[in-house]
């Protein structure tokens, strides 16, 4: 079974997992939909493909919500064919800072793809 796992800073951070958290506590509609398209790329995997997960390059993928609202997206990598790592979170208004450090998370990676 395909697992998914957040990213986590020397610190002990999640920040994904934080995000995730703050989207249920504020937005729970929009929190389901993101967790439902987890548990979609959990159940699909590498077969998962648009409109709701699509290849950035370099080993990053974009989990995309593409209904009505912010455009929340999740940025994640894999490690293997079993294992995803969540990198990053946010909404379409902060894509390119969030792919910015996905990017550099996922550098940063000890198995980076």
């Amino acid at each position: 079974m395909i697992e998914i796992r957040c990213w986590e800073s020397r610190s002990g951070k999640k920040p994904v997992k934080e995000w995730l958290a703050e989207l249920k506590r504020f937005d729970d509609l929009a929190f389901r939909k993101v967790d439902k398209l987890l548990l979609l790329l959990r159940a699909l995997g590498r077969d998962m493909g648009l409109p709701g997960s699509k290849a950035l390059g370099g080993g990053l993928y974009e989990l995309r919500d593409m209904g009505r609202g912010a455009g929340y997206r999740v940025y994640y990598t894999w490690v293997g064919d079993m294992i995803i790592i969540l990198l990053a979170a946010g909404d379409k208004g902060s894509q390119e800072r969030d792919i910015d450090l996905a990017r550099r998370r996922l550098a940063d990676l000890p198995d980076a793809p």
